[in-house]
């Protein structure tokens, strides 16, 4: 195996198709309940990779643009009556969002919410777990599914395991399926109907007599796009949201360009053809660009080589590579080399005490030169052949998500109680308080983390959603 950060020998793996695959023999623990993308190649990935394409088009951009501008409206109407506490982001307020838009977006389902808080989810009468509930029960416990029969882990009475978290794993996975058995139904009639309808619809070819997918096929590639969408953006959304909440001068740029870019304009006037790439060529897009750099939620992406292959590194040294290796392209290793990175803010010592106090957006913004070298040096959706093909629809939904709720809201770190008590008795000022409030929540965000496939921020950092009391919240 071998394990790399070296900007230039991974260019040159990801480039050339004919001599790096990927290694289906790893990428199998997504297949859980049928062949995926991921875990495929040759025919059978070009296949799914056509049959998936072209609902990733201009027309599906505009519906994710929309549904995630109103999945937030119905969650923050409430946030207007006084301070929201979150404690965590991901599990109360990304996830739920994030599935949502993909469930609509991709499948036309409206996932049910409970009507006094639009906040939390509500499980339909058949289930037993929400769809976020299923959904995370699943990826939490990839390992333990793909790597145990079912007979033996069960549910309930039927378990011939005597461990409770093999049991919830076992219950996610039913759940999850049944799920999706209820998202296959409009998406096979769809595909029935493909001659008729003039918009791709997600898993369709646009070639006439293509090879249709099998029903363990389209539930697999169910879940896998699913599972890509959902976790990857919601992490991401997740740590943007705690490092503008960390570094609120951040916050107040990125609330600039949104009312340089919105004005008064109201909500149902935002456009994406007009205003996306406008954001993403901003501030928005370089919050984003630099939480990918330091917080990917993908930890590694893999590949193999075909054959016997030589390959040159950075610093122009040959390396003959055997056939069959595995390699590990570790990108959390490139979004923090400080050769690739220079910080000329962040003092060196604290940023050894957490890569949230070197989160630095402006570095996207500065001259074409060192922006190009940014980009050269970051493969926040892979490269090559195998780039993720979600990649605009990552990009818009997040905007949609960031702009709605960072033009109406603010966040503030709430502070630990302790700290309260200890700033009252020593008589610190709010000065005080505020360092020690950034403090903990950066080192949250270096020790607190969490691995499963990819990273999360496991350490809850409880903030507040503030109305901005200078802007009205008309829509």
């Amino acid at each position: 195996m071998l394990l790399t950060c070296d900007v230039h020998l991974i260019k040159k793996v990801l480039s050339r198709a004919h001599d790096f695959h990927a290694p289906v023999e790893v990428l199998n623990l997504y297949n859980l309940y049928g062949p995926t993308l991921a875990g495929s190649e040759g025919e059978q990935w070009r296949l799914y990779r056509k049959m998936s394409t072209p609902f990733f088009n201009s027309r599906t951009y505009s519906r994710v643009w929309k549904e995630g501008l109103m999945k937030v409206e119905r969650v923050s109407t409430q946030w207007y009556k006084g301070e929201t506490r979150i404690s965590d982001v991901k599990g109360e307020l990304m996830s739920k969002l994030n599935l949502r838009v993909i469930a609509k977006t991709f499948y036309d389902q409206e996932l049910e919410y409970d009507r006094n808080d639009a906040m939390k989810d509500v499980a339909p009468s058949s289930h037993s777990l929400t769809f976020s509930e299923a959904i995370n029960a699943v990826l939490s416990n990839l390992a333990t599914l793909f790597g145990l029969p079912k007979w033996l882990l069960g549910s309930g009475a039927d378990s011939m395991s005597p461990f409770q978290s093999h049991q919830k794993a076992y219950l996610g996975y039913l759940e999850w399926r049944q799920y999706m058995y209820e998202m296959r139904d409009p998406v096979q009639s769809q595909l029935e109907s493909v001659k008729r309808k003039e918009e791709p619809c997600f898993l369709e070819s646009d070639q006439e007599g293509s090879q249709s997918l099998t029903e363990a096929e389209v539930l697999g590639n169910i879940f896998f796009y699913v599972m890509a969408g959902f976790d990857t953006t919601s992490t991401t959304l997740s740590f943007v949201f705690l490092l503008l909440a960390i570094h609120p001068s951040c916050q107040a740029l990125l609330q600039q360009q949104l009312d340089q870019v919105f004005g008064s304009k109201p909500v149902s006037e935002w456009n994406v053809n007009d205003e996306v790439q406008q954001l993403l060529n901003g501030y928005l897009g370089a919050v984003i660009s630099e939480t990918l750099r330091l917080y990917h939620p993908v930890a590694w992406y893999a590949r193999k080589t075909v054959r016997q292959t030589t390959v040159t590194d950075s610093r122009g040294a040959s390396h003959v590579i055997p056939a069959d290796t595995i390699i590990m392209i570790d990108v959390a290793a490139i979004g923090r080399h400080a050769t690739y990175w220079p910080s000329e803010n962040a003092d060196t010592k604290r940023k050894q005490c957490s890569p949230a106090l070197d989160f630095d957006p402006s570095r996207w913004l500065k001259s074409e030169t060192q922006e190009n070298q940014g980009k050269a040096t970051s493969y926040p959706f892979s490269s090559g052949h195998r780039m993720c093909p979600g990649k605009r629809f990552a990009e818009v939904e997040m905007c949609a998500i960031v702009a709605r709720i960072f033009s109406q809201f603010s966040l503030r770190l709430k502070p630990e109680d302790t700290d309260v008590q200890q700033a009252i008795s020593a008589g610190h000022d709010p000065a005080w308080m505020e360092q020690r409030t950034k403090e903990r929540a950066a080192n949250a965000l270096f020790e607190g983390l969490g691995f499963g496939h990819g990273i999360y921020p496991k350490s809850h950092t409880p903030f507040e959603i503030i109305p901005r009391t200078e802007k009205s919240h008309e829509v």
